[in-house]
């Protein structure tokens, strides 16, 4: 097996000296195999003992059979880094480090995104939302899903809520929108035509739109009454949306607890009503 497969399927079960002479090795792999085990070990910052241990590890003799195993491993690869298959998870990562991989990008997308967000512009969307007669959600793909599971939640504290998904009803949804109406429209990128051609029907109609939509601007951000910003760092010729529909994701929760925080007679209640019904139907 190729040594430079080897040291990434290996890598989530590293020590962490053993991490910094493989993140090293994985990043300058030419380089590496032309150093003594001296000159690595000040590179990555260990001891010299280290990475004689480390190529040990790996079932060679020593640092001099690992740095051979480099050299055959970029002959016989002229690319030996894998393709990238989202952000900085690999082709031939191991599912354990994918998924730490995929834990950081969704975790520093929802707290970037949480950070951009001001107190003032959460509760902005919150009263939006507490005071509307009826809330319309919409998304596309994976927005969609983040509207859907929204509308459960804002229905089980009974508010008036329905995602929308399909994109003809939705139009004939918000032409009959009135001004106590708001239009919740979740769009990571903001130009998707047929969310656009909804916002710009439900202002017309005299309601609000509260967008949850990226930092960039964007034609979305235009037509909104307020918005709620996601960041995350997402391909721009993207396969799937992962760390930016968990930022949405995460939002929406937010402004549902705010809702059941301001109205703690009466949204604990239901929760624990639709429970209770949801129990009858096992």
């Amino acid at each position: 097996m190729n040594c430079l497969i080897r040291i990434r399927q290996r890598y989530p079960v590293l020590a962490q000296s053993d991490r910094k002479l493989a993140d090293y090795i994985l990043d300058n792999p030419d380089a590496a195999r032309h150093l003594s085990s001296q000159q690595l070990a000040v590179e990555a910052g260990v001891s010299q003992s280290s990475v004689v241990k480390f190529s040990q590890k790996l079932g060679f003799k020593g640092f001099p059979a690992l740095k051979l195993a480099i050299s055959e491993a970029l002959a016989s690869s002229p690319t030996p880094h894998s393709v990238p298959v989202h952000n900085q998870i690999l082709g031939d990562d191991p599912l354990r480090l994918v998924g730490e991989k995929l834990i950081q990008d969704n975790y520093a997308a929802m707290l970037a995104s949480l950070d951009i967000n001001s107190e003032e512009k959460l509760l902005t969307s919150v009263m939006m939302l507490r005071n509307a007669r009826r809330i319309v959600i919409t998304g596309i793909g994976a927005s969609g899903l983040v509207a859907k599971n929204f509308s459960w939640k804002l229905m089980k504290i009974g508010l008036s809520a329905v995602a929308e998904l399909d994109m003809h009803a939705l139009l004939a949804t918000v032409q009959a929108m009135e001004s106590q109406d708001v239009l919740l429209a979740i769009s990571y990128s903001g130009e998707r035509r047929e969310i656009n051609l909804a916002a710009d029907e439900a202002l017309r109609a005299g309601a609000k739109v509260l967008a949850i939509t990226g930092f960039t601007p964007n034609a979305l951000q235009q037509r909104a009454t307020h918005c709620l910003y996601t960041i995350a760092e997402e391909q721009a010729t993207r396969s799937a949306a992962i760390s930016s529909s968990s930022a949405q994701m995460m939002l929406a929760d937010l402004l549902f607890m705010a809702l059941v925080q301001q109205d703690l007679e009466h949204a604990p209640e239901r929760i624990r009503q639709s429970e209770a019904l949801v129990k009858k139907l096992v």
